[in-house]
């Protein structure tokens, strides 16, 4: 077997010798070193070897843009490259390891591993120093400089010369070594440049090693632009649109025409799925590369004036791609092969939680070691990693999101919260949450699902998946879904990203950083945050209101996108106009693996635009079980039907904990009104079946004028929020407390409510603006009267305590008055279509908002407290 060595230089000069044989190939090369210089796993993936080309990276000259392709066999290296060597060099393998894929967040990898820490600074330091900082600005050059020399200090005196002293330093060689190009300015005198130099160096001379560092960073971050690559490019096929091509990890792959200009995204870095180049033609340099997409049909070309800069896009675009979907190469080169890199074999994969006596989520960090990226999100990055139980005595291969340094609190938050939410969850389908480090940045740990994201599995599998499969997926998500909802939590983020595969026939529902508790029937009003806008369902596009009804809606999509192998919803639609599209009755169409029937009821049930007309998680589940069991008994694809799920029976829904609060009469009303609501329910479901068999098969779209309001309900249960229940002149509670002024603000509350459900079951995108602007002038005459009576019951309000609140929901209706105004005057002046719908339906919800603020300001002025009336009663007794 043939054996050799290669020479790998590190930053800083040094420089490692590393044996190799027939089937050594660069990524294990990048392994050996990385573990010889104290990297650790988690980190290898953002490095990769460039060909040196002379007898050092210094004096290497074109070898810039000669990376190496990670598959590449190192004996193959002289013969690929033999134009680029020079004459007599061919046997001897020369390499430099560079840091070439930026991590999200510099300060995270600061945390996760030091080394490679470490190794990013001195090598952005000594790119600073080798072509920049002729260029930078004085003030920057010297002050870099002067943080090396006081860390290059610190080191020599802690390791060295204990006696050395910062005053023996010759501040003159420093300098000159380092910025030499500094002293042929001929605006600055060397005195001065030398005075200036000692009181940088005296200013960081007890600065600590790693805020050092952080400080260089920070300085050369926009100086140095280490974060991105630049190449000079064409997109298409030919060199009729020249641009620069911006690749990063916060850029993706973005163009901008020149420095100057603003950049465009083109794409995603981890949504590349093939990387292939290929000459032009005979003659010329050109080379046309060629990208195509995961969910895109169309491939993207891009033209290059060389194959060396177009293998160099290909080697950055694929090290990123491998980064963030932890996949093989997508750029496939002659003669490449797999390398079997480190594995976790032993590691036992454990989808039960390890034991945490009294029921204790807080994990010691040092028990939890990261071994790779293996994906990213809104709140961070998620890494592989093993677990060690010490109880049981197990390494347990987990998975571990951390939170991202640079993170608001409000963030951070959210992932405790989700710590907190899923630790009681107990389901077959629901990730097994584990445990969280509270250490700053905050690790959230949790059961690892080996094959990945839904979406990116389907993609992949797509050739061999049976439609078996993929309804026993959805009946999975669904049942997981009946379990979330019978413990009063939606998740509010229902998509196949949020999906993760455990093995081939088994999923699990995953990222309840959205999910809200709330009370049968409720309804969840989001304030802040981004929303998943082509998942969600209209009312909560519109007023960001979630509740079990658009859990369902979301289902649906999530159904549809597996039906389609991973695909998005509403391609090629803009997330602003997907709103528009659903209130003109138009839905995703239907997948070519979905049968027909199954679809029909995606379409008619989950996808309806009144909330109430969704069936429940339970009724999906069983149609869905259904049509599983046809497609067991071999029912042709064609005759799979979908069964009526049966009507649930009236159920009076009472909360134990909290009737203690109501009177037996209040108690006796909610039950009547249930009664009443279960009786109408049947009866409408009774009225549906009369009219026709063939109601689930009616495809056509909804007319215009025919649209539905897509905030049917939305004002209607505002009474039922807070606690509130209609009045009605039987009504106990309303008899004993109600005089006159009460039930003068009870009318307006009343007619503000009212106005605002008109408004709402009137409003779409067709509402002409006279009409709406009458609908919303109504509103305001019971509103104005309401704030004057709500004035003059004040008194009434006998603790300081009450007072506060009253006069907080007050706030909150003045609040409301003046976005609503704002919002109102905007609607004047603009002219742009899509704006100004976005603009009106801001109003609708504003409106809405209000009506509870008025709803609640009654209650508290109307109901003695709670415990008062309790009081009593127990004393009547």
């Amino acid at each position: 077997m043939e054996e050799g060595l290669a020479r790998v230089f590190l930053i800083g000069g040094t420089s490692k010798a590393v044996r190799y044989d027939e089937q050594t190939t660069v990524e294990r090369v990048i392994h050996v070193v990385a573990r010889g210089i104290g990297v650790s796993q988690v980190a290898v993936a953002h490095f990769a070897l460039r060909l040196v080309t002379g007898p050092s990276p210094q004096t290497a000259g074109s070898g810039d843009s000669l990376w190496l392709h990670p598959m590449l066999r190192i004996i193959q290296l002289p013969h690929i490259y033999a134009n680029h060597l020079p004459i007599g060099v061919c046997d001897e393998i020369k390499v430099e390891m560079r840091m070439r894929y930026m991590p999200q967040s510099v300060y995270e990898l600061q945390v996760t591993d030091n080394a490679a820490f470490i190794y990013l600074h001195e090598q952005v330091v000594d790119e600073f120093f080798s072509h920049v900082a002729w260029r930078s600005s004085v003030e920057v050059a010297l002050e870099v400089a002067a943080l090396k020399v006081c860390r290059d200090f610190a080191e020599q005196k802690q390791n060295k010369y204990p006696d050395h002293h910062l005053e023996d330093v010759d501040i003159d060689a420093c300098i000159q070594s380092l910025i030499p190009n500094v002293l042929h300015n001929p605006g600055l005198k060397h005195s001065h440049l030398k005075k200036q130099f000692t009181a940088y160096v005296k200013k960081f001379a007890t600065t600590p090693p790693n805020e050092s560092i952080i400080r260089s960073l920070a300085l050369l971050l926009d100086v140095v632009k280490f974060d991105v690559e630049v190449f000079k490019a064409s997109l298409g096929a030919g060199w009729t649109n020249p641009v620069e091509l911006v690749v990063g990890p916060h850029a993706g792959l973005s163009y901008r025409l020149n420095e100057r200009c603003d950049t465009s995204r083109l794409l995603e870095l981890r949504t590349i799925a093939d990387i292939s180049i290929r000459k032009m033609e005979n003659g010329s340099d050109k080379t046309l590369m060629q990208l195509k997409l995961s969910g895109v049909a169309q491939a993207v070309l891009i033209t290059l004036s060389a194959e060396e800069l177009a293998q160099s896009l290909a080697h950055l675009l694929d090290g990123y791609q491998m980064l963030y979907n932890q996949r093989d190469s997508v750029f496939k080169l002659k003669g490449i092969e797999r390398c079997e890199t480190m594995t976790m074999h032993d590691a036992t994969i454990r989808p039960k939680t390890p034991n945490n006596e009294n029921n204790n989520i807080r994990l010691r960090r040092e028990l939890i070691t990261l071994k790779e990226l293996i994906g990213g999100g809104q709140f961070g990055n998620v890494y592989k990693a093993i677990y060690h139980d010490l109880v049981k005595g197990e390494r347990v291969a987990v998975a571990v999101k951390v939170c991202k340094t640079d993170a608001e609190p409000a963030d951070t938050q959210l992932i405790l919260q989700e710590s907190i939410l899923m630790r009681n969850f107990r389901h077959a389908h629901i990730i097994q949450h584990i445990g969280v480090c509270l250490d700053h940045p905050m690790w959230l740990v949790l059961e690892l699902a080996s094959h990945g994201e839904l979406r990116e599995y389907l993609q992949q599998e797509k050739e061999w998946l049976p439609l078996r499969t993929l309804v026993l997926f959805c009946a999975q998500i669904c049942d997981s879904l009946v379990y979330l909802h019978s413990t009063r939590f939606v998740h509010r983020d229902i998509a196949s990203r949020n999906i993760l595969v455990c093995s081939p026939q088994c999923v699990k529902l995953a990222d309840f950083g959205l999910s809200r508790a709330l009370d049968y029937d409720a309804v969840y009003t989001a304030s802040r945050g981004k929303l998943p806008i082509k998942w969600l369902a209209p009312e909560s596009v519109n007023y960001r209101q979630f509740s079990m009804a658009s859990d369902v809606w979301m289902f649906g999509v999530c159904m549809w996108e597996i039906f389609s192998l991973g695909i998005k919803p509403w391609a090629g639609v803009k997330n602003c106009d997907v709103i528009t599209h659903i209130e003109q009755g138009e839905r995703p169409p239907c997948p070519e693996k979905c049968p027909t029937a199954l679809f029909n009821f995606m379409r008619n049930k989950l996808w309806a635009i009144d909330p109430h007309k969704r069936p429940t998680v339970d009724q999906i589940y069983a149609i869905i079980e259904d049509i599983r069991q046809q497609i067991l008994r071999n029912v042709p694809f064609e005759q799979i039907m979908v069964g009526k799920p049966m009507n649930p029976a009236g159920v009076i829904v009472a909360e134990m904990s909290s009737l203690p609060s109501l009177t037996l009469f209040r108690t006796m009303e909610e039950q009547k009104r249930q009664a009443e609501e279960d009786a109408k329910w049947l009866e409408q479901d009774e009225e549906e079946d009369d009219d026709g068999v063939e109601e689930e098969d009616d495809d056509d779209e909804l007319k215009p004028e025919h649209i539905p309001s897509t905030s049917h309900s939305s004002v209607e249960n505002i009474r039922a929020s807070n606690g509130y229940l209609h009045h009605t002149p039987t009504s106990t509670r309303s008899l004993r407390f109600e005089d006159k002024a009460s039930q003068e603000l009870r009318r307006s509350v009343d007619g503000v409510c009212d106005a605002v459900a008109k408004l709402q079951n009137s409003f779409n995108n067709l509402t002409h603006n006279d009409e709406f602007v009458l609908l919303v002038k109504e509103i305001t005459a019971p509103l104005r009267d309401l704030l004057t009576i709500a004035s003059s019951m004040r008194d009434r309000v006998t603790t300081s305590a009450q007072r506060t609140e009253c006069d907080m929901t007050k706030t909150l209706i003045a609040n409301d008055m003046k976005q609503m105004s704002r919002v109102m005057a905007k609607l004047q002046v603009n002219g742009n279509q899509a704006a100004y719908n976005n603009l009106r339906r801001d109003v609708v919800r504003i409106c809405g908002e209000l009506a509870v603020n008025c709803t609640t300001l009654q209650l508290q002025l109307t109901f003695p407290p709670i415990e008062n009336e309790f009081s009593t009663l127990l004393s009547n007794c």
